[in-house]
């Protein structure tokens, strides 16, 4: 039995023409453009913005497991869920749908991000009120 995350976020997107691969499918190079634009998304709605002058999150590692196929036309529903929360390093899952079918997972991601200080180049911990909400969400922070 899969185990329940604490979800963080839900947010569509909508498929173009040009998303498509030579057969016809979702090219698998945009579900990790996918998932890179709703992560930025959610840290612009949470008030943490990316900064190249302050700190702030980095990609550690990046990973998708393909279920099924996306077909254009389609709007995909990719969830955010918490993995597991380190000093520096946040591991999120990520769950694509077709807008209208909660129920069919056509792909499961994982990123786990790590914060630092650009400017140094250096990891740092993640940032006290990213911890507040990822505690809210049920996280273990």
């Amino acid at each position: 039995m899969e185990k329940t995350l604490p979800l963080l976020d839900r947010r569509t997107i909508t498929m173009r023409w040009g998303d498509m691969d030579a057969v016809g499918h979702l090219n698998n190079t945009y579900y990790f453009r996918y998932m890179e634009q709703i992560r930025v998304e959610w840290l612009d709605s949470i008030g943490h913005p990316i900064d190249p002058s302050g700190v702030g999150p980095v990609l550690g590692s990046t990973s998708c497991t393909f279920k099924r196929e996306f077909s254009y036309p389609a709007t995909v529903v990719v969830t955010t869920e918490v993995e597991k929360v380190g000093r520096s390093s946040l591991k999120l899952s990520h769950h694509f749908y077709l807008a209208g079918d909660d129920s069919t997972v056509y792909a499961v991601g994982e990123a786990t991000l790590v914060w630092v200080d650009y400017q140094a180049g250096k990891t740092v911990s993640i940032p006290e009120p990213i911890r507040a909400l990822l505690r809210a969400a049920g996280a273990e922070a």
